[in-house]
C-alpha cells in the first residue's frame, strides 16, 4: 500500500502537466476582490434567498411559451457566436444552433460541441433577457473553445497515465483495482474544468455584445443564481465560485467597453504562445 500512496501524487502531476489548457487572457481576481464580493453574495443569498422550484414539469403549453421567448434571444446570439468564432478561427464550423430539452429539469444548461442545449427551468428563471442570452453565449462559447473535446481529451490523458501507473503497481505485486486509471482520469478532468468555465464566461461575454445586449447585467446573474443556490458563493470544483465569476466578468465588461471606445475589434484576448 506505500507504493499506491507514493505513486497517486506522481500520476496526478503527470495527468494535469499533460492537459489541455485554456488560450484566452482572462482578468485575474485578486483575493480581496473575490472575498468582498462572497460576503456580499453570502448576505443576499441569506436575506433575499430565491426559491424556485427547478424541478417542476412543463405542460406542452409553457413549453411552447418559452420556446416563443427563447427562440429571438437564440437566433441573435446564434449570429453573433458565429461573427466570434470566425474571428477566432476561420476555418472552424462555426454553424450553432439552440435546442431547448422540454425533457431536462435543473437550473442548467450544456453545450455538446456544437449545439447548446437549454432545461426549460433556466429560461423560466432568466427573467432578464440579458441575462438568458448570456446563458447561451456562455454555452456557445464552451463549443468555440473546444472545451468539450478538450476535456475528453484531458480525461483520457489522466486515465492512460493512470493505467500505466496499475500496470507497472501489478508487475510490483500491489494489485490497485484501477485506482490510478480512476484518479488519474478524474484528475486529466478537473485540471482546466473551472478555467474552462472562466473562459466561457469571458468569450460569452464578446458574443453577447457583439449580439448588442446589455454586458454590464451579466455579472449579476451569477448574484442571483447565488440566492438560488447558496452552496455555488463557496464550493468550487468543476466550475469557480460564482463570486469569482461575477468579479471577472465586471472586469471584463471594463475590457469590452474600453475596446469599443478605442475602436478596436470586439475579440478575446489570446494569450501569446510560447
Amino acid at each position: 500500500m506505500a507504493f499506491l500512496h507514493r505513486s497517486i501524487p506522481f500520476i496526478c502531476l503527470l495527468a494535469l502537466g499533460a492537459c489541455v489548457a485554456p488560450t484566452t487572457d482572462n482578468p485575474n481576481v485578486t483575493q480581496a476582490e473575490w472575498k468582498a464580493e462572497q460576503e456580499a453574495q453570502a448576505i443576499a443569498a441569506k436575506q433575499a434567498p430565491i426559491n424556485f422550484n427547478d424541478k417542476k414539469n412543463y405542460g406542452d403549453n409553457q413549453v411552447e411559451e418559452l420556446v416563443g421567448r427563447l427562440a429571438p434571444i437564440a437566433h441573435r446570439v446564434e449570429n453573433a457566436a458565429t461573427d466570434v468564432c470566425r474571428s477566432l478561427d476561420a476555418k472552424a464550423n462555426c454553424t450553432f444552433q439552440v435546442i431547448l430539452d422540454s425533457k431536462e429539469h435543473g437550473l442548467n444548461a450544456h453545450a455538446d460541441g456544437q449545439n447548446v442545449v437549454i432545461y426549460p427551468a433556466m429560461v423560466d428563471f432568466a427573467k432578464n433577457d440579458n441575462h438568458l442570452a448570456f446563458v447561451i453565449a456562455h454555452e456557445f462559447a464552451h463549443n468555440i473553445m473546444g472545451h468539450i473535446k478538450a476535456s475528453q481529451q484531458n480525461t483520457l490523458i489522466g486515465s492512460l497515465l493512470g493505467t500505466a501507473a496499475d500496470v507497472a503497481a501489478g508487475a510490483a505485486g500491489a494489485n490497485t483495482g484501477g485506482i490510478f486509471s480512476k484518479v488519474g482520469g478524474r484528475q486529466g478532468l478537473l485540471k482546466y474544468s473551472a478555467a474552462f468555465e472562466a473562459e466561457a464566461d469571458y468569450v460569452g461575454l464578446y458574443i453577447l455584445a457583439q449580439a448588442g445586449y446589455k454586458i454590464e447585467d451579466a455579472p449579476d446573474f451569477w448574484r442571483i443564481m447565488s440566492q438560488a443556490n447558496p452552496d455555488s458563493v463557496y464550493i468550487s470544483s468543476s466550475h469557480p465560485t460564482n463570486p469569482a465569476r461575477t468579479i471577472a466578468m465586471g472586469k471584463t465588461v471594463a475590457e469590452i467597453r474600453a475596446k469599443q471606445k478605442a475602436g478596436q475589434p470586439l475579440i478575446p484576448n489570446i494569450r501569446p504562445k510560447k
